[in-house]
């Protein structure tokens, strides 16, 4: 069985972070915590509590009750952008999540308090296995073995830090030698994430000593990542070409295989939240929990829940010309099941549309969406298990099950690649070289017909829903422009829905046009970004998109909390 870096419940720390403005805290009986003098006595200790880091990965479970803002995928805040709306009905709006979709933030929504202390808990078990790691050295630990840890948690501590900077920018940064933990969010957060991933490097192996675990390899991708964010587009190209000179990783046959419980940890993986089942956790925590809001509504095999619903705009996107390449204006025309329209692959494995198998469960159908006429017509696809694997226990049948969320794969390192190629006015070629293997890959497989291979050529004749096609663009290219606009399209149809769409915007600096755009088109086809229903009548029509929503707003309760410290975001 592979290693899911599960923690055990008596290594689980109070998470005061969440709990602070509750007087419920002071009546939370002890959790049986190990004290680090016994963790760094051990390997074995200073290992649980670097596996204690990687829990965080999935975000705070029903420990501490239904945290949706702290999903390993960010769906919530996914919500709004272009790809996806809130979904369901109008009336069942977790922790906030129908402002976000309508830009009506406020600094007092669940979603912000769940993410802010989930990436800052993850921040604290970091620095917790780092001092435990330096205090089993002083007591004649392993070197290697000491070193290899710090470079894991070093690195952990960058990703919680870049989950924070990627939600609220303006955020304090933690180190294991700080004691005043009231700290300032003044200064840039981008090269300290930096700094962190760079010594991480230095002390990781070059291959990974566990399924789920991080290497050199996967250290130089997010730090090639975290400087394509930070406008470094030299450092990214030289930090990215590693991976791919790495030759440890490749493209999976089939695009899909990506997202099935059996083709996971594949050769595309880098760095994935490791979800399990059925592992001795009762509640099923180490599940994907708090993913899984994106079920469709049907009780043939979940009975929950109707969000995340795919926007037409996102559909319309995969309409490909006579060539099989995206074509400009992709809203002058809806994408409708049986009208003979070709479109790319792609979009039948991201998107569950009536009429189209959706997976193994048989024919989308449109009794599936929760809100009909409101949500759209779309259900989520890349989330949801094959009826024949195992489930977990829960309140949910089918929901809770052991499908990992991808935070960095291979596709997205190419496509990274090739952005920096292209900003720095580089490699053009090798630009479309790196963006065609991708188109390449999408053209292998298509869904299969209901009772039939899940996957099957795009050109099966048992297909009788859609016509697919997928081009290369051929060269070469010269035009900087250009090329940027297909790196950038590539960018949303390979990893829709993935959990990178609103960040990409806002670091490309064209979030109020697009999203502008986007809500123009889409309140003609559906209802939800309109925000008028009058069971929620303290909201109404989607607000505009500004400047100030570059950044969430940090949550009120810990800007309070740090007496001074922490500065509110612009226009909050």
């Amino acid at each position: 069985m592979k290693n899911k870096l599960i923690i055990l419940s008596t290594l689980i720390a109070v998470m005061a972070v969440i709990w602070a403005c509750s007087e419920d805290f002071l009546d939370t009986p002890a959790q049986g915590a190990i004290s680090s003098d016994a963790l760094s006595s051990s390997e074995d200790g200073v290992n649980a509590s670097l596996i204690a880091v990687y829990k965080m990965l999935n975000g705070f479970t029903n420990t501490v009750g239904n945290t949706w803002g702290s999903a390993p995928s960010n769906y919530m805040f996914e919500s709004a952008n272009d790809d996806q709306h809130k979904g369901s009905e109008p009336s069942d709006n977790p922790d906030g999540y129908y402002e976000i979709s309508l830009y009506q933030w406020s600094t007092n929504l669940g979603v912000f308090r769940h993410k802010w202390g989930a990436v800052y808990e993850g921040v604290k078990r970091a620095n917790n296995a780092i001092n435990i790691a330096n205090a089993y050295k002083e007591k004649g630990g392993s070197e290697d073995f000491i070193n290899r840890v710090i470079g894991e948690a070093t690195f952990l501590r960058a990703w919680y830090h870049f989950e924070a900077y990627k939600i609220f920018v303006n955020v304090p940064y933690y180190f294991e030698t700080d004691t005043d933990f009231r700290k300032a969010n003044d200064q840039p957060v981008l090269p300290l994430i930096i700094a962190d991933l760079e010594k991480a490097i230095t002390l990781l192996p070059e291959n990974k000593t566990a399924v789920g675990r991080v290497d050199k390899t996967v250290a130089q991708a997010l730090l090639g990542k975290v400087k394509m964010f930070n406008k470094d587009f030299v450092g990214a190209k030289a930090e990215l070409a590693k991976v791919v000179s790495s030759g440890k990783y490749a493209l999976t046959p089939c695009y899909n295989d990506n997202f099935t419980i059996a083709t996971q940890n594949s050769s595309e993986s880098l760095f994935a939240e490791q979800a399990s089942v059925n592992d001795g956790d009762g509640n099923a925590t180490n599940s994907n929990f708090l993913e899984r809001l994106a079920a469709p509504h049907t009780g043939s095999y979940s009975g929950c829940c109707g969000f995340n619903n795919p926007t037409q705009d996102f559909v319309n996107n995969f309409r490909v010309d006579a060539n099989g390449l995206p074509v400009d204006n992709w809203n002058s025309e809806k994408v409708v099941v049986g009208t003979g329209q070709t479109v790319d692959p792609r979009l039948d494995w991201s998107v569950g549309r009536t009429g189209v198998p959706y997976l193994d469960w048989g024919d989308h159908e449109i009794e599936w969406i929760r809100g009909l006429g409101w949500a759209g017509v779309f259900s989520p696809k890349k989330n949801m298990k094959l009826v024949s694997d195992p489930e977990g226990p829960g309140w949910t049948t089918g929901q809770l099950h052991a499908k990992n969320v991808e935070f960095i794969r291979y596709a997205d390192v190419l496509l990274l690649l090739a952005e920096a190629e292209v900003e720095t006015n580089g490699d053009l070629e090798n630009a479309r070289t790196l963006v065609n293997m991708v188109r390449q890959r999408a053209g292998n497989c298509a869904q299969g017909p209901n009772g039939g291979p899940l996957a099957v050529p795009i050109d099966d004749p048992s297909i009788t829903w859609a016509s697919y096609k997928v081009g290369t663009y051929p060269g070469p290219w010269t035009d900087q422009a250009a090329a940027r606009k297909a790196v950038r399209r590539e960018r949303r149809l390979e990893l829709g829905t993935e959990g990178h769409r609103l960040f990409d915007l806002r670091r490309w600096g064209v979030l109020e046009d697009v999203v502008t755009t986007y809500m123009a088109y889409e309140k003609t086809v559906v209802n939800n970004v309109n925000g008028t229903d009058v069971r929620i009548g303290c909201l109404d029509a989607a607000g505009p998109v500004l400047p100030r929503h570059y950044a969430f707003p940090i949550p009120s309760t810990e800007v309070e909390l740090s007496n001074g410290a922490l500065q509110q975001n612009e226009g909050f």
